[in-house]
């Protein structure tokens, strides 16, 4: 049905926006997140008031009220939400309940990331203490060669038969190892979700279809990058660029409207062994050593960033990718506003456009202070 079709023939009828797409405000564009198909379409903000109208009032009465120009305008927008099928029509929207806005999930720690430069962690003790608090994923990403693929293959084998399900590890290259050297680690222990292997001599990616053929080597075959981009330290995280946005979910939608993507129910150890929610944030809660993580994430302190919510934010409160972003609350713009949009996030709200994130006024200065700071001693907190 196209939008003509339905202004002739549906006029008593009510337009109906199917429950899991759900519209957000933005300040210039707004979107629309279909939470099926896990994609994300835009349209001007100006429209977004018809949404309101669409459960409250008859597809006749919305027609009546608008001037000509306007009603152009509104087929338009009848033609862009039928065409990606957001829309229906239907006799009574109240039969059609709106989707639950609650989220939980069944674990204290969803997720973890360890940072390994000059010295290592007690693995054994980071994993037990992961597994009694529920946690799924966990990330370990590498400065140096200290830890490497024997490493990352013991943490796999610790990892076998916990809560965790997914491993991801982010390597410094090493020239003595071959791409048959990193494949058969991934091949061997399936719980590597991904791997990354950075400061390489080539960009290559190797994959990994642990025997399959035909259709299911696409779903098993998991893909080992080699980038000659260098990761020197934590400071090199918290990008957030349009091919970074998460795809919709229930879930994640849901997870996103009441807590931070990055830091809801993550903990970290940093390289030097301390606890912290993000191993760039400031404030540690004790060595991995000495503490058990559960009485770390018991404390109300520690959870206190997991509420960072996007719409709590200056600027990003006015994004309509605010709850498909993970909003880096570790640099920030204004390091000195604990609600200053995240220092690395190429998108302007105001102008719907995206940039690269250091060529925004200040941003490289802002940087470098992040950089010098990294470099003082630790200080808890």
């Amino acid at each position: 049905m196209d939008a003509k079709t339905l202004l002739r023939d549906c006029l008593d009828k009510y337009v109906f926006l199917f429950s899991d797409c759900v519209p957000v405000e933005g300040h210039t564009a707004s979107a629309i997140y279909d939470l099926t198909r896990r994609l994300i379409s835009t349209f001007p903000s100006a429209y977004y008031p018809f949404f309101e109208l669409f459960r409250a009032r008859r597809l006749r009465e919305i027609v009546g009220e608008l001037s000509a120009e306007e009603r152009a305008d509104f087929v338009d927008f009848l033609e862009f939400l039928l065409e990606h099928e957001y829309v229906g029509v239907v006799d009574d929207p109240a039969a059609f309940p709106a989707i639950s806005r609650s989220w939980d999930a069944p674990c204290t720690i969803h997720n973890a990331i360890v940072d390994v430069r000059g010295q290592h962690h007690d693995y054994r003790k980071i994993v037990a203490d992961l597994d009694a608090l529920g946690c799924q994923h966990l990330q370990v990403r590498a400065y140096s060669r200290l830890f490497g693929l024997p490493e990352l293959a013991e943490l796999a084998r610790l990892c076998q038969g916990s809560s965790i399900q997914t491993l991801e590890a982010i390597l410094a290259y090493d020239p003595s190892l071959g791409d048959d050297d990193y494949m058969a680690v991934v091949s061997a222990h399936r719980i590597i979700a991904s791997l990354v292997v950075h400061s390489a001599d080539d960009e290559r990616r190797i994959a990994v279809d642990y025997g399959a053929r035909g259709a299911a080597a696409k779903l098993l075959t998991r893909e080992i990058e080699l980038t000659v981009k260098s990761i020197e330290s934590h400071l090199d995280c918290g990008h957030i660029a349009r091919r970074q946005l998460l795809p919709p979910t229930t879930p994640t939608f849901t997870e996103l409207l009441h807590f931070n993507g990055c830091l809801n129910r993550k903990v970290s150890i940093d390289e030097g062994g301390h606890v912290r929610n993000c191993p760039t944030m400031k404030g540690s809660f004790g060595d991995h050593r000495t503490v058990a993580l559960a009485d770390v994430v018991a404390r109300e302190d520690f959870r206190r960033v997991w509420r960072a919510r996007n719409d709590e934010i200056k600027v990003c409160r006015d994004c309509p990718y605010r709850y498909a972003c993970t909003g880096c609350r570790a640099l920030l713009a204004d390091p000195d506003a604990e609600d200053s949009k995240p220092l690395k996030c190429g998108y302007d709200p105001y102008t719907d456009s995206w940039t690269d994130w250091r060529d925004r006024p200040n941003a490289t200065a802002t940087m470098a202070r992040y950089q010098a700071r990294v470099h003082l001693p630790i200080v808890r907190s």
